[in-house]
């Protein structure tokens, strides 16, 4: 199975405020083609902190399933959302058992980075916007990954968002 990391960030690093919020400065068009990417891939990878800041908008989503990544015992699957818990590998593997070929890892930045460390990420479709929080949920949370790239693509559009295509050379 393909995971690609998709997230939006700041120029300094983080991909949310100190609350999580993040959605009062990302594009609709750049959310509209991070959606699209989701609906191809019909898998989303999300940790449960993101899953319950957004749960009104996972809830509601048929097309896609989304597998929120907790250590907690008290959440029920739904048709449309699943909770997966233990190892990087282990959560990798539960989401490959449904037959997906791709999945979105959509974070939060612990995922991201617990993901990402563990070597299990194959692309990076990251937009960078031209803004400057000061603080905030880091890309890769407390983790420091260290990851070789290679540029695939980039775009910048006509606000200052540059849109980074990689892949993780192994």
């Amino acid at each position: 199975m393909k995971l690609i990391m998709y997230p939006a960030m700041t120029l300094d690093g983080f991909i949310a405020d100190p609350g999580g919020e993040c959605y009062s400065w990302i594009e609709d068009n750049d959310e509209a083609e991070y959606s699209a990417a989701q609906k191809r891939a019909g898998a989303d990878i999300v940790g449960r902190k993101t899953y319950e800041q957004y749960k009104d908008e996972y809830d509601v989503k048929t097309d896609v399933t989304t597998f929120v990544c907790t250590n907690q015992e008290d959440y029920q699957d739904t048709e449309h959302v699943k909770f997966i818990r233990g190892t990087a590998e282990e959560m990798y593997r539960a989401v490959g058992s449904y037959g997906f070929n791709e999945a979105i890892l959509s974070g939060g930045g612990e995922i991201n980075g617990l993901f990402a460390a563990a070597g299990l990420v194959d692309e990076i479709i990251i937009s960078v916007y031209p803004l400057i929080l000061g603080e905030g949920i880091s890309l890769f949370g407390s983790y420091h990954p260290n990851l070789k790239l290679e540029l695939l693509s980039s775009v910048t559009n006509d606000t200052g968002i540059t849109k980074n295509h990689y892949k993780v050379v192994r």
